[in-house]
């Protein structure tokens, strides 16, 4: 078995870490991880838009070193880029999000850690004092969220991001043979199910059979304990509490009261909900469509984000995500008026490769491809981006 820093030398790309962590996971979970809402459709578009838009070069310009510092909230990060919130790592990983926020340190950026977390915000935050901020869901109606703002505030987490969007369960199309093979649940006894596709991943098997019983193999959430009784939540629990109650733009004054602390509203879509945001209080918004989850059919978000940018118009910052896959892309979005952008799929894949070491690399990958597009551009620093470095398709000028 190869070794997870062995395997970081394979990873060039966004794509290679797809490939590997393809080759780590069951297919079940893979699918859990890479599949969008419904048919895929803004899953795609998110992706597809980011090829859509090109640049223009600016020949005769050369700056020897480039800038490309960003500071969120006070804190000074490398580059415009953090780790979007993702749920239910730990399947794949074990402390799968504790990695990756170490990881995020040794990059000079942020890590977002979700509600749905395998691993209690106390013990995320030791790896990465001072630079975490957490992602809010309602488990437990308002009592459950006020408890969970409670333990992020008390952990050092520095921003509050509140997800705005999860108004139901997003289901994905699967085919009869994919729901017939997937397991229940990964208690053992439901593993079997998949046994055939198990067998032919040892590495994750083995991996997971060594983690404690007791512990919920990483598969219960800590942030929900009480909800089932004197226990952490199972993750496959999860659902039947996360809908009964949703963020609406009313609760930011008992959040706001509640946090005392940079609040950030996540999945801003349109001028309306910009101005929404900006009159609740919110102190930066995320234009995101949950990377493809929830309702199919969304527009992407670069398509989106300009829209968002000018209802806003410089009043608070303007973050993004959804399909990023490379540096380029990241520059792009800065180019349409984002401040930041954040990146989920592109370090879950490199998580479920090559845990820390493959995260580490897959930022630096990010890093190293900013810097040069900077350099090709003509550009000093990140703010001097903006839609001049780019080209848009006819149809999103109507």
């Amino acid at each position: 078995m190869m070794s997870d820093s062995r395997l970081t030398r394979r990873i060039q790309s966004v794509e290679d870490a797809r490939l590997l962590a393809r080759r780590h996971l069951p297919r079940f979970l893979y699918d859990r991880y890479e599949a969008g809402a419904g048919d895929g459709i803004t899953l795609r578009e998110n992706v597809k838009a980011f090829e859509a838009v090109t640049f223009r070069q600016r020949a005769g310009r050369f700056a020897a070193t480039r800038s490309l510092g960003y500071d969120a909230f006070g804190i000074q990060l490398e580059m415009p880029v953090m780790l979007a919130p993702v749920g239910v790592l730990g399947a794949g990983r074990t402390a799968a999000e504790a990695s990756a926020a170490a990881a995020a340190v040794a990059a000079g950026v942020v890590s977002i850690l979700s509600s749905a977390t395998g691993t209690a915000v106390e013990d995320v935050s030791k790896r990465c004092p001072g630079r975490l901020f957490y992602q809010l869901y309602y488990l437990g109606g308002r009592a459950g969220a006020e408890a969970m703002i409670e333990r992020a505030r008390a952990a050092g987490c520095r921003a509050l991001v509140v997800t705005m969007d999860t108004q139901a369960r997003g289901e994905r199309d699967r085919t009869y043979v994919d729901r017939a093979y997937a397991p229940e649940s990964l208690a053992i006894r439901h593993l079997l199910r998949a046994a055939p596709d198990i067998a032919r991943h040892p590495g994750w098997l083995a991996e997971f059979l060594r983690r404690p019983a007791r512990s919920g193999r990483g598969l219960s959430l800590p942030m929900a304990r009480g909800l089932e009784g004197d226990r952490d939540l199972p993750i496959f629990e999860m659902g039947r509490h996360l809908y009964r109650l949703t963020p609406t733009w009313e609760d930011f004054d008992w959040i706001r009261a509640a946090w005392q602390g940079p609040i950030v509203a996540k999945g801003v879509l349109n001028a309306d909900d910009a101005r929404c945001a900006i009159d609740a209080g919110a102190d930066a918004v995320v234009v995101s469509n949950h990377g493809g989850n929830g309702l199919d059919g969304r527009p992407a978000t670069l398509r989106a984000l300009p829209g968002v940018v000018n209802a806003v118009d410089g009043r608070i910052p303007v973050w993004m995500d959804g399909g990023i896959r490379r540096g380029s892309d990241v520059v792009k979005a800065l180019a349409l008026g984002a401040n930041a952008v954040l990146i989920g799929r592109a370090y879950l894949y490199a998580l479920m490769a090559a845990g820390e070491p493959g995260v580490r690399r897959i930022l630096e990958i990010f890093r190293d491809d900013i810097d040069r597009t900077l350099a090709f551009l003509g550009c000093e620093s990140v703010d001097e981006l903006d839609d001049s470095f780019v080209d848009l398709p006819r149809e999103w000028r109507d």
